[in-house]
């Protein structure tokens, strides 16, 4: 009955001329009259019905013109447009004929040919749709529930390659977003009713789904990041953002889309941290991004941030976002064991009592006796814990920051990290150990120093015999250390200090001096003045590092 309807009125329509523009116009009440003459089992009802319904769809195609149809009449606005209401219409009354080929909208197992082809389809309608929409307010079609969370270490904020990168409808979209991702139906307990899941998923503002926001997170951190939650992190939620409108969605899944986004802080385990460090080496999709970059859509190595959403969130406030992600705590903190104030450990080179620690400039040995190899072991967890770069290492050892290593894979090492654990335990240089394979010497840096035989300072003769400079460069060498972790490198650094600084080091030196001034100070007391003093004596400190 419906097609025979359409076949009768595809003979009654008004028509454009493909030549000069000449057409005439057909009132909506002859289209009804000839319905029901030549379909005269049809009530004058259905006829009504179609004759709205199909005015319905031309005036959505836009073929129709508006000012004629204020009059009751049909009258097409161009040849083109004739054309595009008879393909539909004559595709709509034809059993045999189709807009699309039978199997176009299948998804599974298709190429990304035919993916593309499916978005770009969509893209185009929803797009008009979305601009063309008299109050500019369209109605989605789509919508997605998104966890993301945010790990922040020393201002980086860290992100994943999102789906779909090979083609972008909005040129300035960027390819990495913070790690997350949308809900689906199985983030929910399994007792839940499928059709009740499936229909809220694709609801506005469902309770429902967001409440399952925190297994959506807990899921997609396990596949993007490989990791687990309360093993390797919690998470609390920091911010729900408002809901967020865009044409938007990974191939074919793709049209005017409604995201309502909830953001979660990602609080590290150690076994978290120490997880990601590898997850990072070994996974291309992850990137960390400084926060102005991630706010500012790029990065020095031209990957690109996407966090639009999160930025009308700020009502396009960047620098108010810069602020408030700056401000929130690192996920992970190193928490150190010993981290006391004017205090110094200094580890002294071919010593029976390797440690000198105490108040500044009050230090004294400690009371442990230790083989050659354990004071060699020591002092390589204090090189690492430092930063110290090591030119060589012993095989089967994983480095990870914050001095810690992993000796998992060398039972000898591992056995010579518990006896010394077990000779320091009474003192004030604190081993940590975690099942017994992670090991560290939980000091803060900052309390940490070296024998001064490692180290010397030189100034150029010409510089300190000079009348006109105020500021002179300072060289400080540390020389290489054989440790029972490795060799660690050549390191050299030249700050910019005052006059009267190099004199003050020059009259503590008992050194013969010939073009280089060469100082052998107590090493202690030299970086207790260049940390302690930075403001008085290396404001404009420049930083010079050499290795060999």
């Amino acid at each position: 009955m419906t097609t025979d309807l359409i076949k009768t009125l595809l003979r009654h329509l008004p028509r454009y001329a493909e030549e000069e523009g000449d057409f005439f116009s057909v009132s909506r009440q002859s289209l009804i009259d000839k319905l029901c003459e030549q379909q005269t089992t049809v009530e004058r009802t259905v006829a009504e019905n179609t004759i709205a319904l199909i005015e319905t769809l031309l005036d959505t195609l836009s073929v129709l013109n508006a000012t004629y149809l204020q009059k009751g009449e049909w009258c097409f606005v161009s040849f083109p447009a004739q054309m595009l209401a008879l393909s539909v219409l004559t595709a709509w009354s034809d059993a045999e004929s189709r807009l699309f080929a039978p199997n176009f909208w299948n998804t599974q197992g298709i190429s990304n040919d035919k993916r593309n082809q499916q978005r770009d389809s969509l893209h185009f309608i929803e797009s008009a749709r979305q601009q063309n929409h008299a109050s500019l307010q369209a109605q989605p079609i789509r919508y997605c529930y998104v966890a993301w969370g945010i790990i922040k270490l020393d201002g980086r904020i860290l992100f994943y390659q999102r789906e779909d990168t090979q083609k972008r409808f909005d040129k300035n979209a960027g390819d990495f977003v913070l790690i997350g991702g949308r809900s689906n139906q199985y983030d929910l307990p399994s007792t839940a009713d499928m059709p009740t899941v499936v229909s809220q998923l694709q609801s506005e503002n469902s309770s429902l789904i967001i409440q399952a926001l925190p297994e959506t997170l807990k899921r997609e951190i396990r596949e993007e990041v490989n990791l687990d939650f309360e093993k390797h992190y919690q998470f609390k939620p920091w911010r729900s953002l408002k809901p967020y409108q865009q044409v938007q969605g990974a191939a074919p899944n793709h049209a005017l889309t409604e995201y309502y986004i909830v953001i979660y802080l990602i609080e590290l385990t150690l076994e978290g941290y120490l997880c990601l460090q590898q997850q990072y080496k070994v996974n291309e999709r992850l990137a960390w991004f400084a926060i102005a970059d991630a706010v500012h859509g790029e990065t020095a190595d031209n990957k690109s941030s996407y966090i639009k959403a999160l930025i009308d969130d700020f009502d396009n406030n960047r620098e108010g976002l810069i602020s408030e992600l700056t401000a929130l705590l690192d996920s992970f903190s190193a928490g150190y064991l010993f981290a006391p104030q004017n205090y110094a450990l200094t580890f002294l080179i071919d010593a029976e009592r390797p440690i000198s620690a105490g108040p500044l400039g009050k230090g004294k040995k400690l009371d442990v006796v230790l083989t050659s190899r354990l004071a060699q072991l020591l002092l390589g967890l204090a090189a690492h814990n430092c930063g110290f770069e090591f030119a060589a290492t012993e095989k089967n050892i994983a480095f990870h920051p914050y001095g810690w290593i992993d000796v998992s894979n060398c039972p000898k090492l591992q056995a010579e990290l518990l006896q010394l654990a077990a000779l320091l335990i009474n003192t004030d240089v604190v081993l940590e150990n975690i099942h017994d394979t992670l090991f560290r010497l939980s000091i803060s840096p900052a309390v940490i120093y070296f024998d001064e035989t490692l180290f010397t300072c030189s100034v150029t003769k010409a510089d300190m015999a000079t009348t006109v400079k105020k500021k002179i460069p300072l060289t400080i060498e540390r020389k290489a250390i054989t440790t029972a972790l490795g060799v660690t490198n050549v390191k050299t650094e030249t700050f910019i200090v005052t006059l009267d600084f190099a004199h003050n080091l020059q009259k503590i030196s008992n050194r013969e001096f010939s073009t280089v001034y060469w100082f052998s100070v107590t090493w202690t007391w030299l970086s207790y003045k260049l940390k302690r003093s930075r403001s008085n004596y290396v404001k404009e400190k420049q930083v010079m590092v050499v290795r060999r």
